[in-house]
């Protein structure tokens, strides 16, 4: 894992309180910034609360979330920061905010031999995929132009219960993916977000299982399809943001929502928040 950069509260955010994964929150307190206050994106497929919106279940709850050594390879660079800010106008200035607090989980790959994992290897282990309803996360490209370049996926090692394999990575496809799944017009230089739950979702399996299936990274699947083709699956290493070997990349995510849970990357932490 030589080369790897990973800044802002450590690879591992540690907290005595646990964190409420998909399942439960506690309501703490909310503020009053809304997107639509705060310098909204243009567009349907860009709009969304702020995550003053959201109440925060716990200050910074989110432990056991870092860089997964064994499905990264090369020298990319996943840090917890301050920002990005997009820029929805000609304008100079940079003004539309993360979507959910300050900060994000800036991505850097270099090349397309390298590849990078971030997620949590702890909370989602066990839980069946059937019991996933909703999955989302926001993405700001920091390129000039999108044509050629892979974004960020959500990536879910599971136990198929399928076949003979016991192991695949189930991978969402936010490039073949289109609207309401996809912005309907993907721009970069600004947040948006990705419904890798909803209709239009596009996604695999890796290795065997995506043949027994018939939902291979050629002939892929919607979300839907794959939990009914997967009824027994059972999360079983991480649940994720991933960046595969296939283009370079630099940008950010933030907002990885699984259920009624929203993870918010902060320079600080992680934070868990509840989603209304």
């Amino acid at each position: 894992m030589s080369g790897l950069t990973f800044v802002g509260a450590g690879a591992l955010i540690a907290s005595s309180a646990a964190p409420a994964s998909a399942h439960t929150a506690a309501t703490v307190q909310q503020s009053s910034c809304l997107l639509g206050a705060c310098d909204a994106p243009a567009g349907a497929a860009e709009a969304a609360v702020r995550s003053d919106d959201l109440t925060p279940q716990d200050s910074f709850s989110g432990e056991k979330w870092g860089i997964i050594g064994r499905n990264t390879l090369g020298g990319p660079n996943a840090v917890l920061r301050d920002g990005p800010y997009g820029r929805r106008t000609a304008m100079f200035a940079a003004t539309q905010p993360p979507p959910y607090g300050d900060g994000s989980l800036g991505i850097i790959v270099g090349s397309g031999n390298d590849k990078i994992a971030f997620g949590n290897e702890t909370i989602f282990a066990g839980d069946r995929l059937s019991s996933i309803r909703t999955l989302k996360y926001w993405v700001f490209a920091g390129v000039d132009s999108l044509t050629g370049v892979i974004l960020p996926n959500i990536t879910i090692e599971v136990d198929p219960n399928v076949g003979t394999a016991d192991y695949t990575s189930l991978v969402f496809m936010p490039d073949r993916s289109t609207s309401p799944s996809a912005p309907a017009t993907p721009v970069p230089n600004v947040w948006q977000q990705y419904d890798a739950s909803a209709t239009g979702s596009r996604w695999f399996a890796t290795g065997t299982t995506g043949t027994t299936i018939a939902c291979t990274q050629a002939t892929p699947c919607s979300f839907a399809d794959l939990k009914t083709k997967l009824p027994n699956a059972v999360i079983s290493y991480s649940l994720g943001i991933s960046k595969g070997r296939d283009t370079p990349f630099i940008g950010a995510v933030d907002g990885l929502q699984v259920n009624e849970t929203v993870y918010d990357f902060e320079f600080s932490g992680v934070r868990t928040r509840f989603a209304r």
